[in-house]
């Protein structure tokens, strides 16, 4: 079972024309101060920027070994900076980060939309290992390939709801 949070912040609406505060002349709605963020990213460095939280959708399920965290910001300069952060259960594991500043929330979107949640995974062992006879590779190359299997279930089940969210009008 996939566990999909997700918050969607008003800055991300405010001032759209399907917006109801918009539409119906209702007071605008409180937008959050743009805040310094800096954005890790693995083997490189961090992204900083100024802005404001778009949007945020983790996939965690006590089930699952590794999850993911999706971070969405508008830039001052109406940019889009997206994140992503595997996070991972086992004990000397090491979390992956990426992001990446974008022109447009679309450009962002594809760019969640591309990416492959399997790529930071890595196997509990060595196959060249002379000690580790073919059967054990098999059944570690198994329990690696239902693993990455539950992790892409739950990235799906994240980035449709995201861009679920998005789609929505107001």
């Amino acid at each position: 079972m996939v566990s999909v949070a997700l918050h969607m912040s008003d800055a991300s609406t405010a001032g759209q024309p399907g917006n109801p505060a918009v539409r119906d002349m209702a007071p605008e709605p409180h937008v959050a101060a743009p805040t310094e963020v800096t954005l890790r990213v693995s083997g490189g460095k961090p992204l900083r920027i100024v802005g404001v939280l778009m949007a945020e959708a983790n996939s965690w399920s006590p089930s699952v070994p590794a999850w993911h965290e999706v971070t969405l910001y508008r830039t001052q300069g109406q940019e889009c900076a997206a994140s992503i952060r595997m996070l991972k259960k086992a004990t000397g594991e090491t979390d992956i980060h990426h992001a990446e500043l974008f022109a447009s929330i679309e450009d962002a979107l594809n760019w969640l939309e591309e990416f492959d949640p399997t790529a930071d995974l890595a196997p509990d062992f060595d196959a060249s290992d002379r000690r580790v006879s073919t059967a054990e590779i098999a059944l570690l190359s198994a329990a690696l390939r239902q693993h990455a299997d539950a992790v892409t279930r739950q990235w799906r089940g994240l980035l449709g709801e995201l861009l679920y969210r998005f789609a929505q009008p107001g």
